[in-house]
């Protein structure tokens, strides 16, 4: 999207959308006196009726909500009469509406988009082609995905290939140790013992000392591997040409790496383009990333019935087998939509680590019974249904009120 001149505009149309009505408020550039304000049911002709109203009063700008969902027919209808629209995210319009006031209804939400566009232009961006955003999302994701999958297949390969040479250094930099910055440069650097004393501990250090972030932690790291590969002396079969493959793999890594950053930054660019992104931003451990991928594959939320239906599509519901008159629950579902249950489960993993919560929920699922995956794949389906209601209402996330024993929040 991009930002508004509203030079050439003399009647901003503010319409707070809605699923069955909207409301709609016209201001002059200059007047505080609506020059129309009243409800215009969810309807072309109504629509049509409304802003060609407005346009009598001059050249106009249509500023809406949210211009996915209910606010599709809204900027449909504006695009087919050639009036331009532009779009305030739900995060900002929460910021400008707190210095209105506390109160919120329809009149004064729309009163606000209409009111903010023509006095502080910078908190509007025109609306573009959201259907090419997603679908450019989609292409994204996808080859992110590959990255992702390849990724991890080096990093095992890499484990691997480091134990064969070093068992000790391997233990050094085992499990998620090697997903660090400063541990991958050192083993695309030196790949093993053979790499690590040819150039020596004073050597390494200082090259590690150089590195951006790492002019600390770096030396300390040198020291720790120099005092692991002294408890072997002995050279294992094929180590030189194995150290030789560690140093590829390592640097394909970081390149790997390199490049899921700039595919993410892609993906968050477009993602300004679909509003939902904002509202899911919201939700504790969900990034611009998750929430651009769990935006672009769920679509349209009217689509689903109810929260079950989209944890089904999602494929994070429990599936239930009847034989006679037993109803059982399946541990596991199979099939759904891949990219949207693996965003789901990755912001969920996030979300115990960083909301107490979350943490709480997942905790309680483990003293059930049940695995670590199997907690996180219920904690997922649970956030779901929040997701489906905040959504379907157009809302920002919001944590459940403590009640105490007295029921008082």
């Amino acid at each position: 999207m991009n930002k508004v001149d509203i030079a050439p505009f003399e009647v901003f149309c503010g319409i707070d959308v809605g699923k069955s009505l909207n409301h709609i408020v016209a201001l002059d550039r200059y007047g505080d006196k609506p020059l129309i304000n009243r409800k215009v049911p969810q309807e072309e002709a109504e629509i049509r009726a409304a802003l060609e109203e407005a346009g009598d009063f001059g050249l106009a700008l249509v500023i809406v909500d949210q211009f996915g969902a209910f606010g599709r027919l809204v900027v449909g209808v504006a695009k087919s009469m050639d009036i331009p629209v532009a779009h305030m995210s739900p995060r900002r319009f929460r910021q400008v509406a707190e210095t209105y006031g506390e109160d919120k209804f329809d009149e004064k939400d729309a009163y606000i988009l209409a009111d903010a566009s023509r006095t502080t232009p910078r908190n509007i961006e025109f609306v573009g082609n959201r259907a090419e955003s997603m679908a450019e999302i989609k292409v994204l994701s996808s080859r992110r995905d590959d990255i992702v999958e390849e990724r991890t297949r080096c990093y095992n390969r890499l484990h691997d290939f480091i134990h064969q040479v070093s068992p000790p250094l391997e233990e050094l930099f085992s499990k998620r140790k090697l997903h660090n910055d400063l541990e991958i440069r050192l083993i695309a650097r030196y790949g093993g013992p053979i790499g690590f004393r040819q150039a020596g501990r004073a050597r390494a250090s200082t090259w590690a000392a150089e590195l951006k972030y790492h002019c600390v932690d770096g030396p300390k790291k040198v020291e720790q591997v120099f005092d692991v590969l002294d408890r072997q002396t002995v050279m294992l079969p094929g180590a030189a040409v194995i150290e030789e493959q560690i140093r590829s793999i390592a640097s394909r890594i970081i390149e790997l790496l390199a490049e899921e950053k700039r595919l993410n930054l892609m993906i968050e660019q477009r993602a300004k383009m679909i509003p939902e992104v904002d509202l899911l931003q919201s939700i504790p451990g969900v990034g611009p990333v998750y929430a651009a991928l769990i935006a672009v594959e769920i679509g349209d939320i009217g689509r689903f019935r109810d929260s079950n239906h989209l944890a089904s599509y999602a494929g994070v519901a429990p599936r239930k087998e009847e034989s006679g008159t037993s109803v059982h629950k399946r541990r596991k579902r199979k099939g759904g939509n891949r990219r949207l249950k693996n965003a789901l489960m990755q912001s969920s993993q996030r979300s115990v680590q960083c909301d107490p919560l979350a943490r709480a929920y997942y905790e309680r699922k483990r003293a059930e019974g049940k695995k670590h995956l199997q907690a996180l794949r219920a904690l997922a389906r649970h956030r779901v249904t929040v997701i489906f209601a905040m959504l379907n209402e157009g809302t920002f996330y919001e944590p459940p009120v403590e009640v105490d024993e007295n029921g008082r929040g």
